[in-house]
C-alpha cells in the first residue's frame, strides 16, 4: 500500500492494518484481478477513512478485486492535480464531484465510486455481467441512512434510483438515459454561449481598441506591398493570440490546483465587477486616478519597433502589446477561465479557451482583411476616437452585469 503525505498517523496505521487483514482473508472462488485502486479524499474528513476501511475495501475484496489501494489527500496541491488529471483522462465533467473518489479498475475499464456508496451496491456492481467500460456509482449523502444512489455511464443525464433498487435494473436504465450530458463533456449548451459572448465582448473593449489602433498605425507605417502588409499583420495578430492563449493556459492551470474552484470563480467574478467599476468611474470622473490603459512606456516602445517593419520587430510588438494590455482587458478573461475550471474538464477548458482567443482577435483580422483600403482604416480610427468614452461606459456596465450574472450562476 502507498500512503500519501499529509495522512494522519491514525489513518496510516488503520490503512496498514486493513491491508494486512485483507491479505490474510481467503480468496473468493472466482479468479481475482490484480489492480490498484486510487482513493482520494481530504485527511480532514472524519467519516471518509472509516468508510474506506469498513465498507469500500471489504466490498472490493468480496467482489473479487484483489485491490492494492493508494490513498491520496487531495488537499495537497500535487495530489489534487493528480486527481484532476485522472478525472480528465476519463472525461469526467467537473459538475460530477464529491468528497471521496475511488478509481476502481474493472475488466479493462473504470468504475468510479463517488461519495459513500453502500458496500452491497458496490458488490452488485462488481459482479454485474455487463458492466460498461466507464461508470460512475455515486451516493452523495454522508450522514444518516442513504435514500438513493446515482449512476452515469457517459450518456444522457445522471440518473437517480431509490436505495433499494437492484443494481442491474438501475444499470439498464442508466445505459439508456436521455437528456443533456453533464456540463463539460459533449453538450455545449451552457458554456458555449458564455464563451462566445464574452470573447466577442472582450474583443471590442477599450483596451482592445488600443490594440486595433496600433495595428492601423502599423499598417500605415510599413508602406509596403499588400502581400507584405498581410504577412506582417498576421505575425502581429498571431503573437497577440499566442500571448493571450498562453496567459489563459497558465491561469487555467493555476486555478485547476485550487481546493475550491468555485471560490476561485467567485473571486474572478468580483475582479470583473471591480474592473467594470473602474471603467465606469473613468467615464463619470475623467480625472479618476486609476486608469485601465496601456502603459505609456510600452506604447513608446511599440511605436519604435513598428517603424522597423521586420518580422522580429513585429513579433516583439505583438508580444509587448498582448502582455501589456492584459491587465486592462483581462478581467473578463480571468472570469471566464475560472468559470470553465469550475464547470468543465481541463480538455474542454483548453478548447473553449482557444475559441475565446479566436473571437478576441476577430476584429484585428477584419482590419487586416481591409488593409488595402486606407480610407476604411481611417474611418475605423476616427469612429473609435469619437466613441471611446461611450464605449467605456457600456463596456463597464457589461462587465459589472456579467460578473453579477456569473456570481448568481455559481451560487445556484
Amino acid at each position: 500500500m502507498v500512503l500519501r503525505a499529509g495522512m494522519p498517523t491514525v489513518v496510516a496505521v488503520a490503512a496498514l492494518l486493513s491491508a494486512l487483514a485483507g491479505a490474510a482473508l481467503p480468496l473468493p472462488a472466482r479468479a481475482q484481478e490484480q489492480a490498484t485502486v486510487h482513493i482520494f479524499f481530504s485527511a480532514g474528513c472524519a467519516d471518509c477513512w472509516p468508510y474506506v476501511e469498513h465498507e469500500l475495501m471489504p466490498a472490493l475484496h468480496d467482489g473479487g478485486l484483489d485491490a492494492q489501494p493508494e490513498i491520496h489527500d487531495y488537499t495537497i496541491p500535487a495530489e489534487r492535480a493528480r486527481l484532476l488529471q485522472m478525472a480528465d483522462d476519463i472525461d469526467l465533467p467537473r459538475s460530477i464531484a464529491d468528497s471521496l473518489y475511488a478509481f476502481v479498475p474493472v475488466r479493462g475499464g473504470t468504475l468510479l465510486v463517488l461519495g459513500h456508496v453502500p458496500a452491497a451496491i458496490i458488490g452488485q456492481a462488481l459482479t454485474a455481467p455487463e458492466l460498461p467500460g466507464r461508470l460512475v456509482l455515486w451516493q452523495p449523502q454522508m450522514h444518516g441512512e442513504p435514500t438513493e444512489y446515482r449512476l452515469w455511464a457517459w450518456r444522457g443525464e445522471v440518473t437517480s434510483f431509490a436505495i433499494d433498487t437492484p443494481f442491474e435494473e438501475a444499470l439498464t436504465a442508466a445505459a439508456n438515459a436521455g437528456g443533456a450530458l453533464p456540463v463539460g463533456l459533449a453538450n455545449l449548451g451552457e458554456l458555449l454561449p458564455a464563451v462566445v459572448f464574452t470573447g466577442l465582448l472582450d474583443s471590442v473593449n477599450p483596451c482592445a481598441f488600443a490594440v486595433i489602433l496600433l495595428l492601423i498605425a502599423f499598417l500605415f507605417t510599413i508602406r509596403q506591398s499588400r502581400r507584405r502588409v498581410v504577412q506582417l499583420g498576421l505575425v502581429y495578430i498571431g503573437m497577440i493570440f499566442l500571448v493571450y492563449f498562453s496567459i489563459g493556459l497558465g491561469i487555467l492551470r493555476a486555478v485547476n490546483l485550487s481546493d475550491d474552484p468555485h471560490f476561485v470563480a467567485r473571486a474572478g467574478s468580483w475582479l470583473l465587477i471591480g474592473l467594470g467599476a473602474i471603467n465606469l468611474a473613468e467615464y463619470f470622473f475623467p480625472r479618476f486616478p486609476i486608469k485601465l490603459h496601456m502603459p505609456a512606456a510600452a506604447g513608446d516602445k511599440t511605436n519604435e519597433w513598428l517603424k522597423k517593419a521586420t518580422v522580429p520587430a513585429t513579433v516583439g510588438v505583438g508580444f509587448l502589446v498582448g502582455l501589456c494590455t492584459f491587465p486592462c482587458s483581462g478581467g473578463i478573461y480571468v472570469s471566464i477561465i475560472t468559470l470553465l475550471n469550475a464547470k468543465t474538464t481541463m480538455g474542454w477548458g483548453v478548447g473553449y479557451l482557444a475559441l475565446y482567443n479566436v473571437l478576441f482577435v476577430l476584429p484585428l483580422l477584419a482590419i487586416l482583411a481591409a488593409a488595402g483600403n486606407r480610407l476604411t482604416a481611417k474611418r475605423w480610427a476616427s469612429w473609435e476616437r469619437a466613441h471611446a468614452r461611450g464605449i467605456r461606459l457600456w463596456y463597464g456596465l457589461a462587465m459589472v452585469a456579467l460578473g453579477a450574472a456569473m456570481l448568481l450562476w455559481l451560487i445556484a
